[in-house]
């Protein structure tokens, strides 16, 4: 029994010590033919040692990979760093089939120069062009290559300028995109604002281009993990990053133009790592949910315009929070604690405005008396002593969009609110006109709706010229604002009625 059972062991040593050879296929000669010029023009002749004479597939051509039992056709080119001479790319012979059983294509960091030519290849799923000298990309290049999964040109500066044109549409089955450094213009709105066009998108890199406008609010794919738009020309607000809710974990936003508050809202993003926004035009307060995104490990908000108070996040979360402060941002220099009262109460205010810039650059620190645009304060104790109060705010003609928050109730000692000439919508808070020390409240030309009861014959209500239909209606006594403190001519506008009560109340 022990005989029979060595017999098998025994006939395969025999087999493996005869001199019989399986015949090795030869390289496909299109293959072959385009891998003799590509050695030629990028020096890989002296660098790598592929020899004229030779076959790519000999097993001798560093980098190449070939597959025996499928023709032995060359499906791996992999030069990453090994061709730092320089050089460019041979055009490939599209009939004769060249390197068309190609997988991968790895030609990153070797400063190759040139336009990359077009590249008809139909089973290719990783392209690295990444760390060249590249002069320019044909503009039908992503229709040649339909199984792309991975695709890198990012720091080749010296491209010619291009868009995410239509024709990346084709690229169905892609999961990484990285273009960062790649001199990219025009918007991302063919690019990432198709939905459904990249089902498995995974990471995007565009830092460092000229892209500009705004991200599409519902991106192209709900898949994505990775995305770097830091460094370009951006603009609009950032709402489109609760799309991402479901898969991103690391978002790079900073050194662009977005403007506007953050979503109110960011505990839906829970597999956030990194959160950078530094360096944009953003207004209004961090909002407290960014403390429930518990995988944070990294967030940058500095040189923005925010408010309010510096948000509390775990000590494992890295931030810039400190230097945000120093420059500007959160009402606090020292890290903890709640802003002011009446500093509060207008940031609610300005947050039903939708936290407009033209505030935000004003409305910085914790005290509204240093010099906040339009606020007045004044001895609110009458006694001389303690700090000052907000007496009065005057924000007309401001552009302003939005609502009128009730918050302006909370503010103990305001006895004018001028809030003439912008785009308020909504209507007027009992809670506001009942303040005690309220004595003007003008709401003209605005498009304020509903009815505001008239409670006080000592509170002066302008509503002139108002769109939206506003209707005063005094349930008191009848009386006219009688303090000798106002002359106003029956001829005069709500606006230079608002103005003079104004001058007559805080002196301009």
């Amino acid at each position: 029994m022990a005989k029979l059972a060595e017999t098998p062991l025994l006939v395969i040593l025999v087999l493996l010590q005869s001199d019989t050879r399986l015949p090795v296929a030869e390289t496909s000669t299109a293959d072959e033919e385009y891998m003799h010029r590509l050695a030629a023009a990028t020096g890989a002749e002296r660098l790598l040692g592929w020899k004229a004479d030779s076959d790519p597939c000999n097993g001798s051509w560093v980098g190449v990979t070939c597959a025996p039992f499928d023709g032995n056709r060359i499906i791996q080119i992999d030069v990453r760093g090994l061709l730092r001479g320089g050089g460019t790319l041979p055009e490939l012979d599209r009939q004769a089939g060249s390197l068309s059983h190609l997988r991968m294509l790895d030609l990153g960091d070797n400063n190759l120069t040139g336009p990359v030519p077009t590249l008809f290849l139909d089973r290719l799923l990783t392209l690295r062009l990444d760390g060249n000298a590249f002069s320019g990309l044909p503009h039908s290049f992503f229709r040649g290559m339909p199984e792309l999964h991975y695709f890198s040109i990012s720091d080749n500066p010296r491209l010619e300028e291009w868009g995410l044109w239509s024709d990346l549409l084709s690229l169905t089955e892609l999961r990484v995109f990285n273009a960062s450094n790649a001199n990219i213009n025009g918007t991302l709105q063919v690019f990432l604002g198709n939905l459904g066009a990249f089902p498995a998108l995974a990471e995007v890199s565009l830092a460092r281009n000229r892209l500009t406008g705004v991200v599409p609010e519902k991106l192209v794919s709900q898949s994505i993990a990775k995305l770097d738009l830091s460094s370009n020309g951006l603009s609009g607000s950032i709402n489109f990053i609760n799309n991402l809710a479901s898969s991103i974990t690391d978002l790079r936003l900073d050194h662009n133009h977005f403007s506007g508050p953050f979503p109110a809202d960011l505990s839906g993003l829970y597999l956030l790592s990194v959160f950078s926004v530094a360096h944009n035009r953003l207004t209004g307060v961090v909002p407290p949910s960014l403390a429930r995104v518990w995988r944070l490990s990294w967030v940058s908000v500095s040189d923005n315009l925010l408010q309010g108070p510096v948000p509390e996040l775990p000590d494992s979360v890295k931030t810039d929070f400190a230097e945000a402060a120093v420059k500007g941002s959160f009402c606090r220099l020292d890290v903890h604690g709640p802003c002011d009262q009446e500093t509060s109460s207008l940031l609610s205010v300005a947050a039903a405005f939708h936290y407009p810039e033209i505030l935000a650059v004003s409305w910085r620190r914790d005290d509204p008396c240093d010099g906040w645009l339009g606020i007045h304060c004044g001895d609110g104790d009458g006694g001389g002593g303690g700090r000052n109060k907000v007496t009065g705010v005057n924000l007309s003609r401001l552009g302003l969009n939005g609502t009128i928050d009730p918050a302006f109730a909370s503010l103990l000692y305001l006895e004018a609110i001028i809030l003439a000439g912008n785009n308020l919508t909504g209507t007027v808070q009992a809670s506001i006109l009942q303040m005690p020390s309220l004595r003007v409240l003008d709401v003209s030309t605005t498009a304020l709706e509903g009815t505001v009861l008239s409670v006080r014959h000592d509170v002066l209500i302008l509503a002139d010229g108002n769109r939206g239909g506003l209707n005063v209606t005094a349930i008191a006594a009848s009386g006219s604002f009688s303090s000798s403190r106002f002359q106003l001519s029956e001829a005069t506008t709500p606006f230079l009625t608002s103005a003079a009560v104004f001058v007559a109340l805080f002196g301009y």
